[in-house]
């Protein structure tokens, strides 16, 4: 959904790029040493863009009136421009949108070894404080090394699982260090849940397991300077973000003291699979996008096209197309999906809205005979 988000922004924005490069066209050469007919220029201009914005999407140019060759060139050139453009952009946010997947687990990852980086940093911190409060006969208390002798910090240290994934994706913050101890000093060592934790004598398992969750949830996921970090890695962060925060607080909960295990959170059973699903629904959508659109509209009484939220057509194209193209998944498992989409990402009243109208569309798509299931989509929607 957010990479046909994306995809719909690129076009309006190519779409005014492309009226843009028609202007440049029939923009007065100064340069030139013949007199030029500015008056003429603009008209041309003016024509060409008209013709070119109710044409850009057609396979053959409808003129309302005849033209001369220069108009002409221009709205085919910029129709070639137009769809170039799109066509780039398609192809890298395609691209992207399965790239973003890989980078939740790599944020994950991270996130998990940052707890690691986090207890040694602790030691360190105390071998440094040590040093200078022996001249002073001051003393450090055993405590505050509760998070560097943290059992569920041992365990994430000796999973042999998890160690393979950090070295699968190359995850490290030997490049970061100097952020990671900022962090430390400045936003973890003054947390009041953290100065509690260090203030109790032989902390139980379950203490040590509560301060990793708060860590991960006051610290990692709501700290700006590392929000801000992650950010900056991933653009699909502030969605992100939530699946992350729900990915690192099942690990943490998951962690056994009996059986030292912890369970690691994949986002899909089959990728291989799952990826060809998200790359043909993407492609399938917009390949038949004015057909989808026309489906919708047809059943959006008292609702022009254009008056419809952009992210809730989206959603409805979205479910047609999965509707009319995946005969394994049952209709009404479609239906919640996209309901739960809306409900997310959309207007408060869109839940009820994609509702009735997905209710109607695949009543009357299946009426049509056009919706064919197989397997479990049969099986369910019987």
């Amino acid at each position: 959904m957010q990479a046909l988000y994306a995809v719909q922004k690129c076009e309006d924005a190519n779409f005014e790029l492309a009226k843009d490069y028609i202007d440049e066209i029939f923009t007065p050469d100064l340069n030139s040493m013949e007199v030029q007919d500015k008056a003429l220029l603009k008209q041309n201009a003016k024509t060409a863009k008209k013709i070119f914005q109710s044409n850009y999407r057609a396979h053959q140019i409808k003129e309302e009136q005849d033209t001369n060759p220069e108009v002409r060139s221009a709205v085919s050139n910029a129709i070639d421009y137009f769809r170039n453009n799109v066509k780039k952009d398609m192809s890298f946010i395609k691209k992207d949108m399965l790239e973003a997947v890989n980078k939740l687990l790599e944020n994950y990852y991270l996130s998990l070894k940052l707890l690691v980086e986090f207890s040694e940093l602790t030691k360190e911190d105390i071998e440094k404080r040590h040093k200078r409060l022996a001249e002073s006969g001051n003393q450090i208390f055993e405590s505050e090394l509760n998070l560097y002798k943290n059992k569920a910090i041992k365990i994430i240290n000796e999973d042999d699982a998890l160690q393979n994934e950090f070295i699968r994706f190359g995850t490290s913050w030997k490049d970061d260090e100097l952020d990671v101890q900022e962090w430390y000093r400045d936003t973890l060592r003054k947390a009041d849940f953290y100065k509690e934790y260090t203030q109790k004598n032989n902390p139980t398992f379950e203490d040590d397991v509560a301060v990793l969750d708060q860590i991960c949830r006051q610290i990692i996921l709501k700290n700006e300077a590392i929000t801000n970090f992650m950010a900056e890695r991933d653009l699909y962060w502030e969605e992100n973000k939530s699946a992350l925060k729900s990915m690192l607080k099942k690990t943490i909960k998951s962690i056994d003291e009996d059986t030292q295990h912890l369970e690691l959170i994949e986002l899909s059973a089959n990728w291989e699979d799952d990826s060809e699903f998200f790359k043909d629904l993407f492609t399938n959508t917009i390949n038949n996008d004015d057909e989808y659109e026309k489906i919708v509209s047809d059943f959006a009484k008292n609702w022009a096209s254009e008056r419809i939220a952009i992210v809730d057509m989206i959603i409805l194209k979205m479910a047609v197309s999965e509707m009319l193209n995946f005969p394994s998944i049952p209709v009404k498992v479609t239906i919640n999906e996209y309901i739960e989409l809306s409900k997310n990402y959309s207007t408060q009243k869109s839940k009820i809205f994609v509702n009735g109208m997905l209710d109607k569309i695949s009543a009357k798509l299946e009426k049509d005979g056009k919706i064919k299931k197989s397997g479990r989509g049969l099986i369910d929607n019987k």
